[in-house]
């Protein structure tokens, strides 16, 4: 066996290296430089405003010509404006096609994930990724970087601005910043990394007690125990907030002293404390002490916009955390190469699987399902039966051993065509949240009409359909809300129209009443006719037509025969069998 059809391990196993930040931002690198370098001209522009503040204020004051201080101040602020504004056009159309590239390439890779993937996960961590996450990059690409040099550069230039103009006054400027940091410092005890990881950490113990409870909430109501579980949850947030009070509070306490610092009328005050001295010895004239002061009153603001993005940033590292850890989950191989299959029997040969390395579910499984014929699974729950059929499938590759349909194995049938070669009719049937009429034509999308009604007439949910608010255009779990047995109908037309020359049926009529399901079964047995044919069942009744019945417990074949052949045999099957007609009769 190939190296090809082995099993792939996990590239990173949820621990993230090479930097995914990097890693998810590449495709935006030059387009954000880009946008940085003018962003960063633009900021060092700013410096063109103050000093022609600084004339027009001498102007003023002297009764002299302010024309031309006046237009280096307007085109000053119009150069930064400018710049500004085509740095951030430019992250933002950045971030357009980051987004839209991302989503693809995350819904190509869901398209390459094996089936078994999406039973381990759920739904709301898919949407997470796909929706969120990308979301919380655009922050970061479309306005952090950007604004972080302006926030940055802009002041750097004013406080030269200030130095420039008289270095007592960028003495005083300086002076209140570094009792912020100074004080910040002394007085926060954990660093925000710290702190950011623990309060996630917290975060997801409270989800899990939250979706643990609302989801069983109903039962819990009936069975009088909403109260005490309610009670637990309530611990558990709780210490949640306890924990968080305890984690931010040294912080937040640092932020609050030491902001004080970092206001407008204590920088005004430390520059004209300093200023008017200077201005009363001769050093400083009147009008550079009101410029700097102004200056001065401005650089706070863009100071504490530096702190805030650092949450921006964090939540993007996260968020891109996240979405490499999916880009990098393990695929399975595949082929784009017609296949030929020479009939439809199927063979597994020496199958061994385990979910889990150290926990095998499969343990050297050989059968032989041959063309046009019935074969019916049965055995204890936890056998393996429908782990076997999801390997027929490929929701998962074998560990060892090969499955082979027509004589070639299924890891080289390209997907499209392995289903449209194998039929499932799983036991709890998913409806994707598109039209009745596109459900039931999912494995064929040029069906007519005419084809899917025909379908679901057979499937004795043509009537259903047509009392939907749309019929048959009528869009699952928005206009069409479907009890079990209704959607086990609709897949159950899926897989008439599909016409597939293999099936596997898991307990294909469990959530259908009797009558119904006898009326179904017909159908079925017309769906079958000169097919081969799977079927998980755990009612023996109907094993009784089928042409081999397999028995399966703990993972291994103990008994395969006819219904005579095995209740003759007195094993496993004759002592399931007489359970039954034991359970029946009583």
């Amino acid at each position: 066996m190939s190296d090809q059809h082995t099993r792939q391990q996990p590239g990173l196993s949820g621990k993230i290296t090479g930097g995914p930040l990097f890693r998810i931002l590449r495709p935006v690198v030059a387009p954000t430089a880009v946008a940085v370098a003018i962003q960063a001209a633009g900021s060092l522009c700013s410096v063109i405003p103050f000093f022609a503040l600084l004339d027009l204020a001498e102007g003023l004051t002297h009764h002299q010509d302010v024309s031309r201080p006046l237009l280096w101040f307007i085109a000053g602020l119009g150069i930064q404006s400018t710049c500004s504004f085509v740095a951030l056009l430019i992250t933002h159309f950045a971030d357009v096609e980051l987004q839209a590239t991302l989503r693809r390439t995350l819904s190509a890779k869901l398209g390459r994930l094996p089936l078994g993937w999406f039973g381990a996960h759920s739904s709301g961590r898919v949407r997470q990724i796909v929706q969120n996450d990308v979301d919380s990059l655009h922050q970061l690409v479309a306005h952090t970087l950007v604004e972080s040099v302006a926030c940055v550069l802009t002041p750097a230039a004013g406080l030269l601005f200030c130095f420039a103009v008289d270095w007592r006054l960028g003495l005083a400027v300086i002076a209140p910043m570094v009792l912020y940091f100074t004080v910040f410092s002394a007085l926060s005890q954990t660093g925000s990394r710290e702190i950011m990881a623990r309060v996630s950490a917290e975060l997801a113990v409270v989800s899990a007690a939250v979706t643990d409870y609302f989801r069983g909430v109903v039962v819990l109501k009936v069975f009088g125990k909403a109260g005490e579980k309610y009670g637990r949850f309530t611990a558990v947030s709780e210490r949640f907030r306890e924990e968080f009070t305890g984690l931010v509070r040294p912080a937040m306490r640092a932020q609050a002293v030491a902001s004080v610092f970092l206001t407008a009328s204590v920088m005004a005050c430390s520059v004209f404390a300093v200023g008017v001295w200077s201005v009363q010895q001769g050093w400083t004239r009147a009008a550079s002490l009101l410029v700097v002061s102004a200056v001065a009153m401005m650089l706070p603001a863009a100071i504490l916009t530096v702190a805030t993005s650092a949450q921006a940033r964090a939540d993007a590292a996260e968020a891109a955390g996240r979405i490499v850890r999916l880009l990098d989950e393990p695929e399975l191989p595949a082929t784009d190469r017609e296949a030929e299959l020479r009939d439809a029997t199927v063979e597994v040969r020496d199958v061994g699987f385990g979910y889990r390395a150290e926990e095998p579910v499969l343990h050297d499984i050989t059968l032989t399902f041959p063309a046009r014929t019935t074969t019916a699974l049965v055995g204890p729950s936890g056998a393996g039966k429908s782990t076997l059929t999801a390997l027929l499938v490929r929701f998962h590759d074998v560990d060892r051993g090969q499955i082979r349909i027509g004589g070639v194995d299924v890891r080289d049938i390209p997907t499209r065509q392995l289903y449209r070669t194998v039929g499932v009719l799983l036991q709890q049937p998913q409806l994707p949240a598109v039209s009745v009429a596109d459900n039931i034509a999912l494995g064929r999308p040029a069906a007519t009409r005419a084809e899917v009604e025909r379908a679901a007439r057979e499937a004795l949910i043509h009537d259903r359909i047509l009392a939907l608010p749309n019929g048959y255009d009528s869009v699952v779990g928005t206009d069409a809300r479907l009890s079990g047995g209704e959607a086990q109908r609709i897949a159950i037309a899926r897989l008439l129209l599909a016409d597939t020359p293999v099936l596997v049926l898991d307990e294909a009529t469990s959530a259908i009443d009797p009558d119904a399901a006898a009326l179904l079964n017909a159908a079925l047995r017309r769906l079958t006719a000169d097919r081969t044919v799977i079927v998980i069942t755990h009612r023996l009744d109907s094993t009784k037509e089928a042409d081999n019945t397999v028995v399966l417990e703990h993972g291994r074949v103990v008994e395969q025969g006819t219904h005579a052949q095995l209740l003759e045999h007195g094993g496993v099957y004759a002592r399931m069998w007489n359970d039954d007609f034991c359970e029946v009769t009583r």
